[in-house]
Order: C-alpha cells, then structure tokens, then sequence
C-alpha cells in the first residue's frame, strides 16, 4: 500500500508493503510486508528485508536491514542493523 503524497524514485518495493504518508524513498529495496512510517527518508542505497518496521519521522541513509527488525531512530551513515 503506496499512501497519499509517497515518492518513489529508483527503488524496488516488494508484495505487501506499506509506505507511510508523505514519505521518500529513493534508490532503495524495501522488502516484503515492510512498514515504513509517515514522513521518512530513505536514500543512499537502503535495503529492508521482510518484515522491517520503520518508525514515523526517521531518516535512514544507506542502512542494511536484516529480517524482522524495527529501526526505531535515525541512521545518519550507512551501516548493518542486525
């Protein structure tokens, strides 16, 4: 589910995803029954596996997310969130 005011640019988002209000992603990979919240920016290569929640108002830059995690504040550099 793509919600009002999304913008996607240069990404893959999988089956059964939500992507919150207002929120941008660009050049990223959001995998399967991901939840990104309202107001978030992804950028720089993200990848989400299945099942990542993102929080409301997050800015992740270049952040790998393994399966089944929740990423509850901002990621400034890239890294791996195990």
């Amino acid at each position: 589910v793509i919600e009002d005011g999304v913008c996607l640019r240069n990404c893959m988002v999988f089956p059964g995803t939500r992507i919150g209000k207002h929120s941008c992603v660009t050049g990223s990979i959001i995998g399967w029954k991901s939840r990104v919240g309202q107001w978030v920016r992804l950028e720089n290569m993200c990848v989400f596996g299945e099942d990542v929640q993102c929080k409301d108002e997050l800015y992740v830059n270049g952040a790998v997310v393994l399966p089944h995690k929740e990423i509850k504040g901002n990621v400034s550099k890239p890294e791996i969130i195990i």
